[in-house]
């Protein structure tokens, strides 16, 4: 057997900005710890404001500033924020009625299809923006969370490791990386990965608690880990001030996972008696976390199944 891989959870920052297993699964068809996809969504509404603001990844274009384009785009980001994705669509259909050839407003558009779950056309407008601006970071990334949801790894890589070469240090694209590497079972690349999440922001919580969980219940013997899954969980637990109630069904993974069914039991008890199972079922259901513990009872660890 070879060495496993592991993560330097000591490394500093070499700077950079502040995207879990299971992110890329669509709602009833998850298994697992938690998928904290609004993690996601936050990120990238985060992203997508710097754009506006900014230009960053858009050859510092910004769109139109006659009153008509600007008003039917600001009325679009504003329903887009509201969950409006319909009123959204409109209003940034309008906009590119007056200017079809602006890139950031095709941006947006397909960010609010993304949310709508209508990834085809949010992959046609991502294809409009990076037509219209060859170098345009954020389209990369968020075509390749498209394609991640389709379940089309190879081509979601692909465009996450084309905003890493335009952006070397952009965070969330190696983590959004990280987790289509875990599907696709490359998991080795998926570890390197949440390596060097860590490597430019130690403080990315969600890459210690996606990285934990690789290492309890990774269906590759060769990369489960069980007591070092329990430091990474431990250390994700600790940036949150030990709050976060979501890491504990991955703390209970890793226990189980070296053996400490005690440790899992407990954990897992506490998970299901959480908030945040009671008002996140959409991301891991009570059913599900109830059939861990049973495992855990069993004195079994948790291991999902290779793709």
């Amino acid at each position: 057997m070879g060495k496993k891989p592991t993560l330097n959870l000591r490394r500093k920052s070499a700077g950079g900005s502040e995207p879990n297993m299971r992110m890329f699964q669509k709602p009833n068809g998850r298994s697992g710890s938690p998928a904290h996809t609004p993690f996601v969504a936050l990120v990238r509404v985060v992203v997508s404001l710097l754009v506006v603001l900014t230009g960053q990844g858009c050859g510092n274009k910004r769109p139109d500033t006659t009153a008509e384009f600007s008003s039917a785009f600001e009325r679009g980001l504003e329903a887009n924020g509201r969950h409006e994705y319909e009123v959204a669509i409109a209003d940034f259909s309008e906009a590119l009625r007056l200017k079809p050839e602006d890139p950031i407003a095709h941006y947006h558009r397909a960010n609010a299809y993304s949310d709508k779950g209508d990834y085809d056309k949010a992959i046609a407008d991502y294809n409009a923006a990076i037509r219209f601006e060859s170098d345009y970071i954020a389209a990369y990334k968020d075509r390749g969370n498209a394609y991640g949801y389709k379940g089309d790894w190879d081509k979601a890589i692909a465009d996450e490791s084309e905003a890493i070469r335009l952006s070397p240090e952009f965070v969330e694209a190696y983590f959004a990386r990280a987790v289509l590497y875990s599907h696709k079972g490359s998991y080795d690349k998926a570890v390197a990965d949440y390596d060097e999440v860590i490597r430019l922001n130690p403080d990315f919580v969600q890459a210690y608690v996606s990285a934990a969980w690789l290492l309890a219940v990774c269906p590759d013997v060769n990369v489960r880990n069980g007591e070092y899954a329990i430091q990474v969980a431990e250390k994700a637990r600790e940036l949150t001030d030990w709050k976060d109630d979501s890491i504990l069904s991955t703390l209970a993974a890793a226990c189980a996972e070296a053996g400490r069914f005690d440790d899992a039991v407990k954990w897992q008890s506490k998970y299901l008696e959480s908030d945040y199972l009671k008002s996140n079922s959409a991301n891991d259901t009570p059913e599900k976390a109830r059939q861990r513990l049973s495992l855990y009872e069993q004195k079994r660890p948790y291991h999902e199944v290779k793709p």
